[in-house]
């Protein structure tokens, strides 16, 4: 089939994840970066504008119709859309969580909203970027914002490159093992061992403590930090413990909700996964562009459960399932692979995403490189609001040897005060000196 001039592509399987799951619930990420003083808004508008040159992705809206199904076509040349406020103390977050519920429009462009706010004394200030999750991922999302960092720090206004060519997608790049639609009783089987997988302690436990039947949406926000010194002991912990952090923070986070309950519990947990390390060739984190996965796995989770024990499990486990190729077969489960996707398959697309087992999620975008052009940002981190099913969304970042949790949830579905409780405890067990 022939695209006429005005569209450029069909939607990878993977952006077409995310854009069909923005519309069972919302799926905006928000990237910020804290730092003492202020910023100059026309600074902000210019760089902007630099960065949208810089970045194709920038200049698309989505269109998705009968004829051409799910497109990505070109924009009509919008600048992206900036917006400015105070804030008091910390309430800063609210205007956060707000961007993390307002849905983009269909057919809008470009896909990306900047939100600055200072302080009311004008001591500190923050910038945020607000993405549609079908266009980026969190790291992408990430340098993105350095990037318009250094670009406000230096008052740069320099022309487009001359090459904007837009980067492989995630599903071009796969190895040549991992093209699954080229070896389909290969796929067929190792989705046959991932269901398998998927049930081997037996059935989960649901969360009793996740409204199932609330018909309103409540993003809130809960930023934990570690100290430099208590981020350095984490490390050193998890070296010693033959673990990573990240591992570290997947078992601080089940058995915190374990902990909610009354006994034993067998938990799913999910985990965004930065697929570049595992396509070829690896793609550059600029220009941005969607190359995550996801994979899953049950764990039980007792009142005597070692975190060390526990993180060791996790990360063995989740790199058996990324040298098996479950993160190249995730999308394909759903069949986005099937093209073209007409506007007929959001309802079927619907009904599974919502019978999805209930799960936490923690996303890990690693160490933030500093912004040596700026500083006084002090910190840079992300935020998502969880889907129905997911009790919490754990964004870990580490910017300046410091650890930045930003955990997202539901208000209309888990309490409040559950959801302290969990960050509570999650900061007693990774804040534990050694004893």
């Amino acid at each position: 089939m022939t695209l006429p001039l005005s569209i450029l592509r069909p939607l990878d399987p993977g952006e077409a994840f995310f854009f069909m799951t923005d519309k069972v619930s919302c799926m905006n990420f928000v990237v910020i970066a804290e730092r003492q003083g202020t910023l100059a808004p026309e600074r902000i508008i210019a760089a902007l504008a630099v960065a949208q040159a810089e970045n194709d992705l920038l200049r698309v809206r989505i269109l998705w119709d009968e004829e051409h199904g799910l497109c990505f076509a070109a924009g009509s040349g919008t600048p992206v859309p900036f917006e400015a406020g105070e804030f008091q103390s910390n309430s800063w977050q609210n205007a956060i969580t707000a961007e993390l519920s307002r849905p983009f429009a269909d057919g809008a462009n470009p896909l990306l909203r900047c939100l600055y706010l200072q302080s009311a004394d004008a001591t500190r200030s923050v910038l945020a970027l607000c993405f549609h999750h079908s266009i980026a991922d969190g790291r992408a999302g990430v340098e993105l914002l350095r990037r318009l960092l250094e670009l406000i720090a230096l008052a740069a206004a320099a022309p487009a490159p001359s090459d904007t060519r837009p980067q492989r997608t995630l599903y071009e790049s796969f190895p040549a093992r991992f093209r699954w639609s080229e070896h389909p009783d290969a796929a067929e089987a190792l989705m046959d061992a991932t269901m398998a997988d998927y049930k081997r302690h037996g059935p989960l436990a649901p969360t009793p403590t996740l409204s199932a039947t609330a018909q309103t949406r409540e993003p809130q926000l809960i930023q934990l930090r570690l100290s430099t010194d208590q981020t350095r002991r984490l490390a050193l912990r998890c070296r010693e413990h033959r673990t990573s952090v990240h591992g570290a923070l997947c078992a601080a986070q089940l058995i915190a909700q374990q902990r909610l309950g009354a006994g034993p519990a067998n938990l799913f947990l999910s985990c965004p996964i930065d697929m570049r390390p595992h396509l070829h060739p690896v793609p550059p984190v600029t220009p941005i562009a969607f190359h995550v996965s996801i994979v899953s796995s049950p764990f039980p989770v007792a009142a005597d459960t070692d975190l060390w024990q526990l993180a060791r499990d996790i990360m063995d486990h989740t790199r058996r399932q990324l040298d098996r190729g479950e993160g190249h077969l995730f999308f394909s489960m759903y069949g986005l692979e099937e093209q073209p996707i007409l506007p007929d398959r959001l309802k079927r697309f619907t009904k599974t995403v919502l019978s999805s087992w209930q799960n936490t999620m923690v996303s890990n975008v690693g160490k933030i490189k500093p912004v040596v052009a700026d500083p006084q940002v002090e910190r840079i981190s992300f935020a998502l609001c969880p889907m129905p099913y997911q009790a919490i969304f754990n964004a870990a970042s580490s910017y300046g040897d410091q650890l930045i949790l930003n955990l997202g949830y539901d208000a209309a579905r888990l309490s409040p005060t559950l959801a302290q409780q969990i960050a509570d405890n999650m900061h007693a067990q990774l804040a534990a000196e050694p004893g």
